[in-house]
């Protein structure tokens, strides 16, 4: 039984560069930016698979780092990331499209920001109070080159600094697996793995797991439906078509509108 190829991804940037003359409520105007944002590295990985890819723009151009990533967009049925659809791969295109690359084969994202955002109460989303709160392995920090420094250190071309960008980076990879996994199961919009894996038997629809058990129904103004729930991740889902009796349709009503 082959699942759809869910890809982890992150990446961290660099800041853009302007003269302003004010540390607060500056608007910086195009005339004032001196270097645009660009991508300083990225880190991915299979979801279930212990290795972790890891691109830096160290000792190459950013075009060069990028183009190794998009034989790993090409593959991916879904891409997952902490605000992955609001920064990660907006961000990726754009740079991409500034340094004349291909576009990469479609690909589906989920974004466990939003995940966050739309099934909880958190007080906070981030990804490090996330791990946090549900007891997972944490982000890394970078003790040694605190803060804005370590982005400002790797600028400067500081061998060690890059060192910790890449843990640093590395470690988001797998606290995002983490919390991804800790999430999915309370996803009400989570893509259907099911159809990618067109099966004769049912699975789980976030999962991808057979291992199924029948328990009671659910039902909607009109129809009656078998409730499942997943002995993998926990997850609720039910059947697409009705199990109400068809010689009984005929009988049932709806509220009236007006």
């Amino acid at each position: 039984m082959s699942k759809p190829k869910i890809l982890i991804l992150d990446i961290e940037t660099a800041p853009n560069l302007a003269y302003v003359w004010s540390f607060f409520k500056t608007n910086v105007a195009p005339a004032m930016l001196k270097e645009n944002s660009t991508i300083m590295c990225w880190s991915a990985k299979w979801i279930g698979n212990d290795n972790v890819y890891y691109e830096s723009a160290q000792n190459q151009t950013e075009g060069i780092m990028l183009n190794s990533l998009l034989p790993l967009l090409d593959e991916a049925d879904f891409v997952v990331g902490h605000n992955v659809s609001g920064f990660d791969m907006p961000k990726i295109r754009g740079r991409c499209l500034v340094n004349g690359l291909r576009i990469p084969q479609p690909y589906k994202e989920i974004d466990t920001l939003k995940i966050a955002r739309k099934e909880f109460g958190f007080d906070s989303n981030k990804l490090e109070s996330l791990a946090k709160i549900l007891g997972l392995v944490e982000k890394s920090s970078h003790k040694k080159f605190p803060g804005f420094e370590l982005w400002s250190e790797c600028l400067k071309g500081n061998d060690e600094a890059w060192a910790e960008m890449e843990a640093y980076n590395v470690q988001d990879i797998v606290t995002t697996e983490e919390v991804y996994v800790a999430l999915r199961p309370y996803a009400t919009n989570h893509p259907n793995l099911g159809v990618y894996m067109e099966l004769d038997h049912i699975v789980c629809p976030k999962c991808g797991s057979p291992d199924q058990e029948r328990r009671g129904y659910t039902t909607t103004n009109v129809g009656k439906y078998q409730r499942y729930k997943c002995n993998e991740c926990g997850g609720w889902h039910r059947s697409r078509s009705t199990v109400y009796p068809k010689d009984k349709r005929k009988a049932l009503t709806v509220n009236a509108v007006g």
